[in-house]
C-alpha cells in the first residue's frame, strides 16, 4: 500500500533462512523461506559458507519480498536480523569472510575446553560467563581458531555471529547484541554486560577483534550505496543489532514475563524460559541482557528438526516426490503415516544425540541410537520415534529445572516444526504439559521486524508485541499416553548411561 511504513525482519538458520515484512499493525505483508545446507567437514566439524548461506539468502529473500509485496523499498523504515547462535564468523577489514563460519553444532574445540578447565577452572568460568565449559560456546571456538589457524586469526578484523554477516555488509559496521554476546562465553561478563578483559587476557584473545556491543534495538548503521545496489533496498535505511534467534523466537510469541516459556521446534530444539533474575544452572545454556533486566535459560538439544530433515533426505524420497507432485510438504505426508503408528512406536526409543549433545548432558561424543528395532517396524515407526525423542529430551530438561527451582509456567510452541499438530501432541503427551500455539507467529523474523520498529520509534516497548499475538490452539496432554510414555522415558534415560558405560569398558 503506497505510503505505508514497513519493517523488515530476517533470520538465518541452520538449514535455511526466512524473511518477512510487517506493517505498523503487525500484519505480515510478505514472507519467504529458502533452504541451504551445512557442510559437515568430518564428524563434529560443521561449517557454513557465509556468502552462500547468509548474504545470498538475504539478497534472494529481500528481492522476492519486494516483488510479491510490491512495496517501495523507501517505505521500509528499518531492518532487523537474527541468526543461529553462537558461531564464529571471521571477517577482514573489507568485510570479507576469511574462512567458512564455524557454527554452534561444531565440536572441534574439545582440547581447548580441556585446557580451560585445567588452567582456569569451571567455577571461575561460570562466575564470569554464567555458562559451563563446552565447544558449543563461541569463546572456545575462537581459542581453537587462534591456536590452529594463526595466519587467519592475525588477518581477522572482527569476529561476528552469523547474522553479523548481514549487518556488516549492509552497513559497513561490526556489532553484536548483548543476548548473542552472552553466548561467546567465557569472553562476556554477564554481570557487567561487557567483554571481559580478564578472560581475553587469560585465553590470549585480542579483545579488539570482538565487535562493539549494542542493545537489540540500537541502530548499528544504515544501508550503504553498495548494499542498496546489491539488495534492492533503499540507501540510508537503518539497521538494528537484533541478534539471538532463540531469544527472538521466544519474544515473537509474547513470552516476556518471569516463568513464561517457549519451545522452539527448529533445526535444534530450544526450550527457553524468561527469568527476572539469573537463576542459572550449569546444565543449561544461560543468556543475559543486563540492560534489559532479563535473563533467559535455555535447554538446547543439538538435533530435533535436523533429525526430521535427515530422515526426509535419507529415507523420504517417496514423500518428497509425492509432495512436489501434489504441492504439499513431504513432512505433512510423513506425519500422516506416523499418525497410524501407536504412541510409543511399538517399543522404539530414540536417543537424539546424532551430533553429540548440548544440554543437559554436555557430551560432544554422545551418539544417536534407535533402540528396540524388530522386523515388524516400518519407516513410519522410525519417523514417529524420532518425533518422540524430542518429547523425551524436553521432559529431561523440565525435570532438572523443577529439581533446582527454576520456575516456569505457560509454554508456547514456536517455529516451523510447530506447524505439525502430531509433533506438538506427542511432546505434550510425553511431558504432561499443555502447549499453546500461535498459528500466525512466523518466529524470529517477526520479532526481528518488531525490534527494528522499536529502533526507529514505530513501536514503544517490547511488551506491546503481545497485542499482535493471539493464541488460537492449546494442545492438552492425553493422560493415557502420558502413562505409557513415562515408562519409555525411563528407558530413554537409562540408554545413555548404559551406552556410555559399555563404551568406556570397550575402550
Amino acid at each position: 500500500m503506497p505510503g505505508e511504513e514497513y519493517l523488515l525482519g530476517f533470520d538465518v538458520g541452520t538449514l535455511g533462512s526466512k524473511g518477512l515484512l510487517i506493517n505498523r499493525e503487525g500484519t505480515v505483508a510478505a514472507e519467504y523461506y529458502v533452504e541451504h545446507n551445512v557442510n559437515i567437514i568430518r564428524p563434529g566439524w560443521v561449517e557454513h559458507d557465509p556468502i552462500t548461506c547468509y548474504w545470498r539468502d538475504f539478497i534472494e529473500i529481500v528481492q522476492v519480498l519486494l516483488k510479491i509485496s510490491r512495496i517501495d523499498p523507501r517505505d521500509i523504515r528499518c531492518i532487523g536480523t537474527s541468526g543461529l547462535t553462537p558461531g564464529l564468523l571471521a571477517i577482514d577489514r573489507d568485510l570479507k569472510p576469511i574462512r567458512p563460519c564455524i557454527i554452534y553444532m561444531d565440536r572441534r574445540a574439545q582440547n581447548e575446553c580441556t585446557w580451560v578447565k585445567e588452567h582456569i577452572g569451571e567455577e571461575e568460568i561460570f562466575r564470569v560467563g554464567g555458562n559451563t565449559i563446552d565447544p558449543y560456546f563461541a569463546g572456545y571456538k575462537i581459542l581453537w581458531y587462534l591456536r590452529n589457524e594463526p595466519g587467519n586469526y592475525n588477518r581477522t578484523w572482527k569476529i561476528l555471529n552469523p547474522n553479523g554477516c548481514i549487518t556488516s555488509r549492509l552497513t559497513g559496521e561490526a556489532g553484536i547484541d548483548h543476548w548473542t554476546a552472552s553466548q561467546f562465553s567465557p569472553l562476556y561478563d554477564y554481570r557487567k554486560g561487557k567483554w571481559s578483559e580478564c578472560m581475553c587476557q587469560e585465553l590470549g584473545i585480542d579483545p579488539d577483534k570482538l565487535p562493539e556491543l549494542y542493545d537489540s534495538e540500537d541502530i548499528v548503521g544504515e544501508v550503504t550505496r553498495e548494499a542498496a545496489r546489491d539488495t534492492g533496498l533503499a540507501k540510508g535505511t537503518p539497521v538494528v543489532a537484533t541478534g539471538y534467534d532463540g531469544v527472538q523466537s521466544l519474544f515473537s510469541v509474547g513470552a516476556l514475563n518471569d516463568g513464561e516459556s517457549a519451545f522452539m521446534y527448529g533445526t535444534t530444539g530450544c526450550w527457553m524460559i524468561v527469568q527476572d533474575e539469573p537463576r542459572f544452572d550449569h546444565r543449561f545454556i544461560n543468556a543475559s541482557n543486563p540492560s534489559a533486566g532479563k535473563y533467559v535459560i535455555l535447554g538446547g538439544m543439538a538435533t530435533t528438526g535436523a533429525l526430521v530433515r535427515w530422515f526426509r533426505d535419507q529415507f523420504g524420497h517417496l514423500e518428497m516426490n509425492m509432495g512436489r507432485s501434489i504441492g504439499v510438504s513431504p513432512y505433512e505426508i510423513l506425519d500422516l503415516e506416523a499418525e497410524k503408528v501407536p504412541p510409543g512406536s511399538c517399543g522404539l526409543v530414540t536417543l537424539p544425540y546424532f551430533m553429540g549433545e548440548r544440554t543437559p548432558i554436555w557430551d560432544p561424543a554422545a551418539k544417536g541410537m534407535i533402540f528396540g528395532l524388530t522386523l515388524s517396524h516400518t519407516r513410519a515407526h522410525v519417523y514417529r520415534a524420532l518425533l518422540e525423542s524430542t518429547g523425551y529430551g524436553l521432559k529431561h530438561h523440565m525435570d532438572i529445572a523443577k529439581s533446582v527451582g527454576i520456575r516456569f509456567s505457560r509454554m508456547i510452541a514456536v517455529n516451523g516444526g510447530a506447524k505439525s499438530r502430531l509433533w506438538r501432541q506427542i511432546v505434550s503427551d510425553i511431558t504432561g504439559s499443555p502447549q499453546e500455539y500461535v498459528s500466525m507467529a512466523p518466529g524470529a523474523p517477526f520479532a526481528d521486524a518488531y525490534v527494528a520498529g522499536m529502533g526507529v520509534g514505530v513501536f514503544k516497548s517490547l511488551s506491546d508485541i503481545k497485542g499482535f499475538i493471539e493464541v488460537d490452539e492449546i494442545v492438552m496432554p492425553d493422560p493415557r499416553h502420558y502413562s505409557l510414555y513415562s515408562k519409555l522415558y525411563e528407558i530413554y534415560l537409562k540408554l545413555y548411561k548404559t551406552r556410555e558405560k559399555r563404551l568406556k569398558n570397550f575402550i
